[in-house]
């Protein structure tokens, strides 16, 4: 028995979303795409997709062809997530984690799991900003990883790619987090993988291609850095079924292009009719938003017309409760609940 175990706690959310009229919580895709575009994907489908064990090699050729890499730069996983424990799995010995505080739970997660010895570097509470020197400074010879999510959830900013490079110039392995990418102007780091030995970069299906139940995530890095990764590589990484929805997204892109531009001008145009809220924007597909009545009133609108959202701390370590994330989606601020939130 693994005591440490025993410490470590996990959160489940089984919240039932049949009864919304609008899934907004979890920054996943709640407009469907076209029925006609669903039918012809469902065509597609046979029954061997379901009896047998999946065959990657096409799918995996496919996936570097449009991120330009090898396919020896390729981890393919049941998830992001996945791929980031098989990092932890692959590269930490007991030593530190050094990553932002806030960012993406299961860092901790699997810090404790693992046994590493767990730095979150706090956001300041007034500026929501993290400088690099802050993570730099607790870098060290027991220092085995650096995680950074960028752009960042839930603080929404990003770094640039140089900044990155102060990280990776330590020597360290420095994992890259790249879920929400595609609705930022970030430059990804994918591209810096040969020069970079001690750089992985993650990516998936769930937010801009609007996959989340798929469950398909990559990692990329330098060809021996992902020779050592997938010694921890399962056995069949993703469902047939996965699989083919994902590539079709891949052979119909702009359905996808089309989906990430709406929610980007969508979310500026949300943010600019927000004026009775203080709005924290991000890079990602959400933004944070508050009132002088700690939206009180503005849960009473969305419960009202069957709108799921996350209410929650901007800040771990802050003092203000109940700022709304709202995910953002393609016409949103057409819908009657965004006019009763402006006018309201």
């Amino acid at each position: 028995m693994k005591n440490h175990l025993k410490k470590i706690k996990r959160i489940f959310d089984y919240t039932d979303k049949s009864q919304y009229d609008y899934i907004l919580n979890q920054s996943e895709r709640s407009e469907k795409i076209s029925n006609v575009m669903f039918e012809i994907f469902k065509k597609q489908l046979k029954q061997e997709d379901f009896m047998y064990y999946p065959n990657t090699k096409n799918f995996k050729e496919k996936i570097c062809k449009f991120y330009n890499v090898k396919n020896e730069n390729l981890f393919l996983s049941d998830g992001s997530d996945v791929g980031i424990k098989s990092v932890f799995e692959t590269f930490t010995n007991r030593g530190k984690v050094i990553t932002s505080e806030p960012s993406f739970p299961m860092y901790k997660v699997y810090s404790e799991l693992y046994r590493c010895q767990y730095f979150g570097i706090h956001y300041d509470l007034d500026l929501l900003e993290l400088p690099v020197d802050s993570m730099l400074n607790f870098v060290d010879d027991e220092t085995d990883l650096i995680i950074l999510a960028n752009p960042n959830s839930p603080i929404g900013d990003s770094k640039t790619s140089e900044e990155i490079k102060l990280l990776l110039d330590t020597g360290k392995m420095v994992l890259i987090d790249e879920a929400y990418i595609e609705f930022s102007d970030n430059e990804s780091m994918i591209q810096y993988i040969d020069e970079y030995p001690n750089l992985l970069v993650t990516r998936t299906f769930s937010k801009g291609f609007g996959a989340a139940g798929c469950r398909v995530g990559m990692t990329f890095g330098h060809k021996d850095t992902i020779e050592l990764l997938s010694k921890f590589r399962q056995m069949y990484e993703i469902t047939g079924v996965s699989m083919k929805y994902c590539d079709f997204l891949l052979n119909n892109y702009k359905l996808v292009d089309t989906y990430i531009r709406e929610v980007r001008e969508e979310k500026k145009r949300l943010v600019s009719m927000l004026k009775n809220y203080e709005v924290v924007d991000s890079n990602c597909n959400w933004i944070h938003f508050n009132n002088q009545d700690n939206n009180k009133k503005t849960k009473e609108i969305l419960d009202k017309h069957k709108v799921l959202v996350k209410y929650c701390k901007l800040h771990p370590y802050g003092f203000r409760d109940n700022w709304c994330r709202m995910t953002i989606q393609p016409n949103i601020t057409r819908q009657d609940f965004i006019k009763e939130l402006v006018n309201g």
